[in-house]
C-alpha cells in the first residue's frame, strides 16, 4: 500500500484537503500505523514550534489602531523638485542644441578628401613576391619624390 507524502500529511493537518482527500486520508491512517505516528510526530512538532514562537512574543505588546488624523502628510521638498525639474530642463535644452548642430553640419565636398591610395603599374600577380615587393618598394620611392618636389 502507498503511504502518504509530506505535502498531503501538512495539508491534512492544516486542514487545506477537499472533503473527498480528506476522507480518503482519514480511512487510510485507520489502517496505517507507520503513517499515523507521522501525522502525529508532524502536529507533535508544530505545536511545540507554536509554543515557542509564542514563548518569544510577550502578552502585553500593544498594537495601536491605525487612524488618518494621526498619519502625517508627506513634506515636499520644494527646492529638491525645483533643482530636478531645473537640470532636466538644461539636460533637454543641450541634447536638443547639441542635435541642431550635428544636423545641421553641411556634407563635406568630395575635394575635401585625400585619398592615399596608388597603384602599382609594374603590379603583377603572376611574377614572383620578391619582384613584386621591389615594384611596391620603386613606387614609394617615386611618390617621395614627388613629395619633396612639391
Amino acid at each position: 500500500m502507498k503511504h502518504l507524502n509530506n505535502k498531503t500529511i501538512q495539508s491534512y493537518i492544516d486542514n487545506e484537503l477537499p472533503e473527498s482527500d480528506r476522507k480518503n486520508v482519514e480511512m487510510h491512517l485507520d489502517d496505517c500505523s507507520s503513517c499515523r505516528q507521522r501525522v502525529e510526530a508532524q502536529r507533535s512538532f508544530f505545536q511545540k514550534m507554536k509554543n515557542s514562537l509564542e514563548s518569544l512574543v510577550p502578552d502585553d505588546v500593544a498594537v495601536p489602531e491605525f487612524s488618518f488624523r494621526n498619519a502625517a502628510s508627506p513634506k515636499v521638498n520644494i527646492v529638491r523638485i525645483v533643482f530636478i525639474s531645473s537640470l532636466s530642463t538644461a539636460c533637454a535644452i543641450a541634447l536638443v542644441i547639441f542635435a541642431f548642430n550635428w544636423f545641421s553640419k553641411p556634407e563635406p565636398e568630395p575635394a575635401d578628401f585625400i585619398f592615399d591610395y596608388y597603384t602599382i603599374e609594374d603590379y603583377d600577380a603572376n611574377k614572383p613576391s620578391a619582384e613584386q615587393e621591389f615594384a611596391e618598394f620603386k613606387m614609394h620611392l617615386q611618390t617621395e619624390e614627388t613629395d619633396i618636389n612639391l
